[in-house]
């Protein structure tokens, strides 16, 4: 990075983060695009959250979210599911896509960090995380967390955010007898005869989170092996739903996905990012 001082710094990679960094870049901002791990896609590549609602509604405000879903469509192996309501992405797919509009926009990117300090200092925010070369101390205008988890929020007011529920996302290899999924959350039959897979997680807390997720691999891929099956992929982390509500300690400057959309389940990050792309495209403030 030549500079440590953004017009905007936008938290994650995922579909609504890299639309919106990417509109604003349009808008000539200097955008700093960040993320936890070395690659693209959110939650729908780190947890594979890959079970997500289409959308249909195409206009000139969401010409990115669109182009981005047909680059994917476009791939022979882009899509593995689909019916008239939802799909199932290809995760290397997604990271290939988004990638590639990030390339095609020049965005600055700062990956495998970790935020850990937000504070304000006269009109300026300043965004303080752990990556590879150690603290780096970034400041910006405009903060966006367009994280699914608000991961910004317990920097800021640590009652804002409560850990609602967890779920396991893994992918399996073809089976003989589909009964061993008999007890999950969801399962899809992909179109290669592999499986798709979500089991929720029963942990209490997020302690206990990555503990719990590894018994269950442990437990279906046992059963798996007995049917000539095996669990295939596994997620870099269990895919974690949190609620969240501002306080009086949230600044105007800072923005999470709750001030684009009041409401959205696990399967809604295409929908996110499309609402997300057109409210900033019609903001002339920005």
């Amino acid at each position: 990075m030549n500079s440590l001082n953004f017009d905007s710094i936008i938290y994650s990679a995922n579909f609504a983060g890299v639309v919106a960094a990417s509109i604003l870049k349009l808008k000539n901002q200097h955008v700093l695009l960040l993320n936890r791990y070395g690659f693209f896609g959110g939650t729908i590549t780190e947890s594979l959250n890959l079970f997500q609602r289409k959308i249909y509604k195409n206009s000139d405000n969401s010409a990115l979210t669109h182009k981005i879903l047909k680059e994917i469509s476009n791939d022979k192996d882009g899509i593995l599911y689909e019916n008239d309501i939802h799909l199932i992405f290809n995760p290397e797919v997604v990271k290939y896509a988004l990638q590639k509009i990030v390339e095609e926009n020049k965005i600055e990117l700062l990956f495998h960090i970790t935020p850990y300090k937000v504070e304000y200092e006269n009109e300026q925010i300043r965004l303080s995380v752990f990556g590879r070369e150690g603290i780096i101390k970034l400041n910006c205008k405009y903060l966006f967390d367009f994280s699914t988890e608000f991961t910004f929020a317990p920097l800021i007011d640590i009652s804002s955010r409560t850990f609602d529920s967890a779920f396991v996302n893994f992918i399996t290899l073809p089976v003989n007898n589909e009964k061993v999924f008999d007890n999950v959350f969801i399962k899809k039959k992909l179109k290669d005869d592999r499986w798709w897979i979500s089991v929720k997680n029963e942990a209490d807390n997020l302690f206990e989170i990555e503990e719990s997720a590894q018994n269950i691999f442990d437990r279906f891929d046992d059963q798996l092996r007995k049917h000539k099956g095996r669990i295939q992929i596994v997620p870099a982390q269990s895919n974690l739903i949190f609620n969240f509500k501002k306080s009086e300690k949230f600044k105007t400057k800072i923005f999470f996905i709750k001030d684009f959309i009041d409401n959205f389940n696990y399967d809604d990050e295409i929908i996110i990012a499309q609402k997300i792309e057109e409210t900033i495209q019609n903001d002339k403030s920005l």
